[in-house]
């Protein structure tokens, strides 16, 4: 069984993360041209990768709880055995596997997205934010 207050520490960190990340999103959205909108932009760009490292974690006790944890193993590899165990459906797979190379990128900036990348790719896949957070909520 899961760690049950490890659990609900990550569940509230990543709806907190989420706030955050789609309060940012809204004043890009309606402020483009304000003098202090770098700040934003770079603050859109961390919480997105704060909330990654949240849903790393999950993934890892996830993992646990399904006896395929391995030392070593990176989130692809992760990613690709939750959803052969079908825990995640096929739909958030492609989405946090495409969510991890963003990551990457804005991690080790190389390839940087833009702000404009990140908030299209943050609209067209809010639904699935949300949907990562419920899966941690079924371990409860």
């Amino acid at each position: 069984m899961l760690n049950e207050g490890r659990l609900l520490k990550i569940i509230e960190d990543m709806t907190e993360v989420l706030e955050n990340l789609k309060e940012c999103k809204s004043v890009l959205e309606e402020t483009p041209e304000e003098k202090n909108i770098l700040y934003i932009e770079f603050g859109l760009k961390q919480i997105f990768v704060d909330f990654f490292i949240i849903v790393e974690h999950l993934i890892s006790m996830i993992l646990k709880e399904h006896k395929k944890f391995k030392i070593g193993i990176d989130m692809k590899q992760s990613l690709l055995i939750l959803n052969k165990e079908n825990v995640i459906y096929e739909e958030l797979y492609l989405f946090l596997n495409e969510a991890r190379l963003l990551k990457n990128r804005i991690s080790h900036k190389y390839k940087e997205p833009s702000t404009a990348e990140l908030i299209e790719f943050i609209n067209s896949n809010i639904d699935k934010f949300d949907k990562v957070v419920d899966i941690a909520k079924k371990y409860l």
